[in-house]
């Protein structure tokens, strides 16, 4: 027995071939024995997989402006019909998504609330909790998220608010000072 064993595993192990990974438009990843393609259609196998995991680096990356110590992040709003471009701070000291009173004018939003908000200069600020249709930063969209508005005095501020911790602890990100993009990567 042990020796039919032995001679089985001995034989050439002809038909199988190397496995070949792509991933298909959607990022899906396909496998298939190389044995049946012909070496340009392994080449192509490999062109269409670099290429997709190419376009799924750059769906994650967003491209910021670093101002000193500032990451000023590109954000676009909705209300349903309407969209708008804002530029918000990344805040991981502030608990909640905040906009200036006039960056949003333009927006359709339901009131929610009034109430109070805490600076960190530990000044109180008058605040209107709304709701928007939508906020998208880079890949992530939010919807119908509870925001917060604020009237500010410095309306030269080269930001229109604070993206927040309801926002960024949901959605792991790292920053490339460098090239000043955010690499966002995938929740666990």
């Amino acid at each position: 027995m042990m020796l039919l064993l032995a001679v089985i595993l001995l034989l050439p192990q002809a038909g199988f071939g190397e496995m070949i990974r792509y991933l298909d438009e959607h990022g899906t990843p396909v496998y298939v024995d190389d044995r049946d393609l012909t070496p340009a259609e392994r080449r192509a196998l490999r062109q269409k997989t670099q290429a997709a995991e190419q376009a799924l680096r750059r769906s994650r990356t967003t491209s910021v402006e670093i101002l000193g110590n500032q990451v000023l992040v590109p954000v676009e709003l909705s209300d349903g019909n309407r969209r708008i471009q804002v530029r918000l701070l990344l805040d991981t000291g502030a608990s909640q998504t905040v906009f200036h009173r006039h960056a949003i004018t333009s927006l359709s939003t339901r009131q929610l609330g009034r109430g109070w908000s805490r600076l960190a200069s530990g000044q109180r600020i008058a605040t209107d909790q709304v709701r928007l249709g939508s906020l998208q930063v880079g890949p992530h969209a939010w919807q119908n998220p509870t925001v917060y508005v604020i009237d500010i005095e410095d309306s030269d501020a080269p930001f229109d608010g604070l993206l927040g911790m309801d926002f960024l602890r949901k959605h792991p990100y790292r920053i490339d000072f460098r090239q000043q993009v955010i690499h966002w990567q995938a929740a666990d």
